[in-house]
């Protein structure tokens, strides 16, 4: 349930309208197929610059979507699927696209509140989510996500988010259109806080599975997050369990993952192909470099 703005009364109103009623969005109903969506969060590790690429994948005759480590979710958005799951463990992102969905009216009204700037950034950066209702730690999401250095998400060993104040340069002008759009995007979507094993139990002959997990490669250090306890090369053994028990049941899936003696090793059954793509974890723009990536599917995509 979405809760109401008292937690962060500390904090100047804009001035700016506030929500009617709760779940209620004063913005016009849009069909969600009829409106192409921009992913809501910046993500480490995000598979933008591929998406089109990956789009190619989804079946004409796919009954239903997962993506058991959703992250900013861009192939879900890019493909507007009719059914979907999205399972992710990160409590806040999955807290902050149930709130978007439920309520995007009280989430934009939550977010006008915050204080702009780098003192601003860190005093809301200090504050604990477990303090506030679920809008309001959507919110508290969306504003770091959008001020912190680089997307990142990362927190210490007690799970505080600790990434630094880093704004992008350029600003997202329509950013509360775009949480309406999620919005209206979500509505076809399951969404699970869930290990990935715990999400892909449900998968059925017909469905189609995107997992893009965080990359964990022993021979060298790959940033891509995130919490502790968060995947790492231990679990790639589990993975590789969960995508033979995919394909047993019937159902199509496309795996990311960095190119690297583990990802070769445990994914060559799947017949992986190598592909170039753009880092974007660096510090600056112009010191981003491109790696090698790999794709895993048990199926021939359709010619286009």
């Amino acid at each position: 349930m979405c809760g109401t703005l008292a937690s962060f009364s500390q904090w100047p109103y804009t001035g700016l309208a506030t929500p009617t009623d709760a779940g209620h969005s004063t913005h016009p109903s849009i069909d969600p197929a009829q409106r192409v969506v921009k992913p809501l969060i910046r993500w480490a590790g995000s598979k933008r610059s591929i998406v089109q690429r990956l789009a190619r994948y989804w079946p004409s005759d796919a009954e239903r979507y997962v993506e058991p480590f959703a992250g900013s979710a861009c192939l879900f958005f890019e493909l507007n699927p009719p059914h979907a799951v999205l399972a992710d463990l990160n409590d806040e992102l999955i807290k902050t696209y149930r709130a978007v969905r439920s309520d995007p009216d009280l989430v934009i009204a939550c977010l006008r509140r915050l204080p702009k700037g780098r003192q601003g950034y860190y005093s809301v950066r200090q504050q604990s989510p477990r303090m506030l209702s679920d809008c309001e730690v959507a919110a508290r999401f969306l504003y770091l996500n959008r001020n912190c250095f680089n997307g990142l998400y990362r927190t210490n060993r007690s799970g505080e988010f600790n990434v630094p104040y880093g704004p992008p340069k350029k600003t997202v002008k329509d950013f509360e259109q775009r949480i309406v759009d999620t919005s209206l995007a979500l509505r076809t979507a399951e969404i699970l806080e869930a290990d990935f094993e715990d999400t892909l139990y449900s998968v059925q002959c017909g469905d189609f599975v995107y997992l893009d997990p965080p990359y964990a490669v022993s021979s060298r250090r790959v940033f891509a997050e995130y919490l502790p306890n968060s995947f790492g090369v231990a679990d790639l053994a589990r993975l590789c369990s969960a995508l033979d028990a995919i394909d047993r049941v019937g159902a199509k899936f496309v795996l990311n993952y960095a190119d690297s003696g583990d990802a070769r090793r445990f994914f060559r059954k799947w017949n992986p192909t190598r592909i170039w793509t753009r880092r974007n974890i660096a510090g600056f723009a112009g010191a981003r470099r491109g790696t090698y990536e790999l794709i895993a599917t048990n199926f021939e995509p359709a010619q286009s």
